[in-house]
């Protein structure tokens, strides 16, 4: 449940408790002045009834001498010289008021008991109106606060949204000149006090992504040039040992300038994947040839479950995603390497120690090693990876294969391939 259901629940859970407190001391007050009116309403009968039999020595007004029902507590009241009122219950309620009389003789007045009374039902039509009325006013109030309190948390959710969307979209590399609407409002509450606070964050964050981004650029470009002639002086020189190692660091200090290139690339969000329809299984075939032939990766098999599939996906880009994964499967881990290619997706496993932990659940980081035992790099072949996967609109995940390995799965989007000759 989000933030708005649970505002609104608790708010009307708080204004249900209230109208319930309510009703019951609505109800419990309007009981005792119903008691207190049928009380003293009897007493009135009986002070007119005991004058008239004082005057005329008649019972009027319902009076009844030593009424052999009369309430026990009320009848010892009368004879200890006391007058007063009682509410009886059982199957028959009703109100009394009693006081004692002269007998007759002139003696105490104590002598004999008069009293009237009176039905004192329990389903008064007055107090059942009553009770209707609290019920539908409180219904009807916990709805309306229901639906008030819905509508302020949809206004507080969707301020907090603006920030975790602002969040997300730094994350997602959102340069500095964006503006986020609605973060930096002029409220002074604590949910535009954290707006401010998110959009200034996001923004500092997102000068300095640009910032590293044109620096990466800047440094990638400076150094294409020196080390383009470095490679090619490294080409001119004889052949001894120990040119082949300055000509191989040579390469090496080229693919790396190359790399961080398409990294900077990758990160100003510049990059655009060509579509077309290709036969996948053949696809990933081909692929795992020319990395054997180029980059050395070598024991590959490649195994295709199910129907071939016709995806529309950009050739380079996925040649680029899965040669870094043989690659790094090559350098880091353990043969056999394992090419599995099961519908619109393909798995990469080898069998050495696997990923660590923190890669497999925050993804690879570029100039950080994944771990001691998986041998040395600067980071940036699965970093490419994932940026061209990003591209293709794909999903990269990196997981442990069961018996131990390292597994990568590339799942390309589903999309529907146009080929000729299709309606």
């Amino acid at each position: 449940m989000g933030i708005r259901g649970r505002i609104a629940l608790a708010i009307s859970g708080m204004t249900a408790l209230a109208v319930v407190v309510l009703g019951f001391a609505v109800h419990h007050i309007a009981d005792a002045g119903r008691e207190r009116a049928a009380r003293a309403y009897q007493d009135v009968r009986l002070s007119s009834a005991v004058q008239i039999y004082e005057r005329d020595g008649t019972l009027a007004m319902g009076a009844q001498l030593d009424d052999a029902a009369l309430p026990k507590p009320l009848r010892e009241a009368v004879f200890a010289g006391r007058s007063g009122t009682y509410l009886s219950g059982g199957e028959d309620p009703r109100v009394w008021a009693a006081t004692g009389v002269d007998d007759g003789t002139g003696g105490a007045r104590w002598g004999r008991s008069l009293s009237v009374s009176a039905a004192y039902p329990e389903d008064d039509p007055a107090r059942v109106a009553l009770d209707r009325a609290l019920l539908i006013a409180g219904a009807g109030t916990v709805v309306l606060m229901a639906v008030v309190s819905w509508f302020v948390a949809q206004r507080l959710s969707r301020r907090l949204r603006l920030s975790a969307a602002a969040a997300r979209r730094i994350a997602a590399g959102a340069g500095p000149e964006l503006e986020w609407d609605g973060l930096a409002s002029a409220g002074r509450d604590e949910v535009a006090e954290l707006g401010r606070s998110v959009h200034h964050m996001a923004t500092s964050l997102a000068a300095q992504a640009q910032a590293e981004r044109e620096f990466t650029a800047d440094v990638a470009h400076e150094l294409r040039t020196p080390v383009a002639g470095l490679v090619a002086a490294a080409e001119l020189l004889p052949q001894p040992r120990a040119v082949e190692l300055v000509r191989d660091r040579a390469q090496a200090m080229r693919r790396l300038v190359e790399d961080l290139l398409e990294v900077s690339r990758l990160d100003a969000g510049v990059e655009r994947a060509d579509l077309d329809a290709c036969d996948l299984p053949s696809l990933v075939r081909g692929i795992v040839r020319r990395a054997a032939g180029q980059r050395g990766v070598d024991e590959v098999t490649v195994t295709v479950e199910g129907e071939p599939r016709i995806v529309e996906t950009d050739r380079r880009r996925v040649e680029r995603v899965l040669v870094n994964l043989l690659a790094n499967a090559e350098r880091h881990g353990k043969p056999p390497i394992e090419v599995v290619v099961a519908g619109n997706r393909i798995v990469v496993r080898d069998h050495g120690p696997g990923y660590p932990a923190d890669l497999r659940a925050e993804g690879p980081r570029r100039f950080r090693t994944a771990a001691p035992e998986r041998g040395t790099g600067h980071g940036l072949g699965l970093t490419i990876a994932v940026g061209q996967a990003g591209v293709l609109g794909a999903r990269l995940d990196f997981g442990q294969a069961e018996g131990g390995g390292a597994r990568a799965v590339l799942e390309l989007p589903d999309r529907v391939a146009v080929t000729e000759g299709a309606e």
